[in-house]
């Protein structure tokens, strides 16, 4: 039984669908299964509204709330983060649209990769300026549309990466083009959901042991164990230090946490991926571009693929993002690809900390976390027995694929 509900729903709709109805009826359960989701909680919301002289609907919603448990509510930093992303669906996703709108994109080249927000709040109170327990976003739900959350513990095959590739680029070069067009307008609009706030930080020593635990028993890994270890504490300790602004030309909104269960697919029936929506945009912060895609890259598509078409998607990531980049006319120099390549070389051995220590999360074994989020115990994140082959395959990968590009 769901105890979590959205107080006052129908605040949260009347901005999207008009006032001119009531609300019937509200159906909650949750969305994700325990151990997919720790960030919010996450609802699935069936709505039955009834408008004058017209017959009854069902809304068919998603209602995102915030943890129950204290150490979720800090690790997550709750009180900066789900602010966070109310301004990134209220102000900064119509922002960059809008800029598209004016540059006269082709409407099927208008960003199409986020859900439909019907409406959000931090408090009840509008007055008030802190996240409390009444904060809610409300968004369609994806899932009764056919969109499809990947298997985390297996990734996307090329062509579901070719597409949300293509995607992250878009949306990046957008977001580039409206800093330098209207850096007014970026820092009005897009500034506030992109305010730093530590994160990597605050994550649970554990992260951090279980990379060293499963390194040392593993044949290919045992002699990185010291470096692995070394690189892991001065990685932290930079964290900890003020950190250098990005370059010019790639610094934009990034997502920050885009893997494999931030993104929902749909395809076709044949099987095909047409159609992506990113979500989750509690951790967009300030950085270059190039972090959000060698973090999809390298926890979220399958190594064998990626080994085989690293060099093809880097390609087809400059590719569209030069495409998107024409309509603004910008000076294209400055995103050359030599320029691109030298940002990734020197973003690569930044971002494998982020890449490395998330590992842990996104390859829990299924069934072992029976919690919801509303009865979360910590030992849901820290207990021995989440990890197994899954995740010892995919480390020893991911840290030899490092390795090889001289990140580590």
């Amino acid at each position: 039984m769901v105890r979590s509900k959205v107080k006052k729903l129908k605040d949260l709709l009347v901005n999207t669908i008009g006032d001119d109805f009531e609300i019937i009826e509200e159906n909650y359960k949750m969305l994700t299964p325990p151990g997919e989701h720790y960030g919010s909680i996450m609802l699935a919301v069936d709505v039955a509204i009834k408008r004058p002289n017209k017959k009854e609907e069902v809304l068919n919603l998603v209602a995102k709330l915030i943890p129950v448990h204290e150490m979720l509510r800090n690790v997550f930093n709750i009180g900066i983060t789900f602010k966070k992303e109310v301004s990134a669906y209220l102000d900064a996703i119509p922002a960059l649209i809008q800029l598209q709108e004016e540059y006269n994109f082709p409407e099927n080249e208008i960003l199409d990769m986020f859900p439909r927000c019907y409406g959000a709040r931090i408090s009840l109170d509008q007055n008030k300026n802190d996240v409390d327990d009444n904060a809610a976003i409300i968004f369609e739900n994806l899932k009764v549309q056919g969109y499809i959350m990947e298997d985390r513990m297996v990734g996307f095959d090329l062509k579901h990466a070719e597409l949300i590739v293509r995607d992250l680029a878009k949306f990046h070069s957008v977001g580039i083009a409206l800093r330098k067009l209207k850096p007014g307008v970026f820092k009005e609009k897009v500034g506030p959901s992109i305010v730093q706030c530590p994160s990597l930080e605050r994550l649970p020593l554990s992260f951090r042991e279980c990379v060293l635990e499963f390194t040392s028993v593993t044949e290919e890994t045992k002699s990185y164990v010291q470096r692995l270890k070394d690189f892991m504490e001065s990685s932290l300790e930079m964290l900890r230090k003020p950190q250098s602004p990005p370059s010019d030309a790639f610094a934009t909104a990034i997502h920050s946490d885009y893997w494999v269960n931030n993104t929902l697919v749909l395809r076709d029936k044949n099987g095909n991926p047409i159609k992506n929506r990113m979500v989750d945009m509690q951790l967009l912060s300030y950085a270059s571009c190039v972090r959000d895609l060698l973090f999809f890259l390298f926890t979220s598509v399958i190594n064998s693929v990626l080994d085989e078409n690293y060099d093809n998607l880097i390609k087809l990531y400059h590719d569209e993002f030069i495409y998107n980049m024409r309509y603004f006319g910008l000076d294209l120099e400055q995103f050359s690809w030599d320029a691109y390549m030298n940002e990734i070389e020197d973003i690569g051995p930044q971002e494998a900390y982020h890449i490395i220590v998330m590992i842990k999360p996104i390859f829990t074994e299924r069934n072992k976390i029976t919690n919801s989020l509303e009865d979360f115990q910590e030992s849901d994140w820290n207990r021995e027995d989440l990890l197994g082959e899954s995740y010892r395959r995919k480390l020893r990968d991911t840290v030899l694929a490092l390795d090889r590009r001289n990140w580590l």
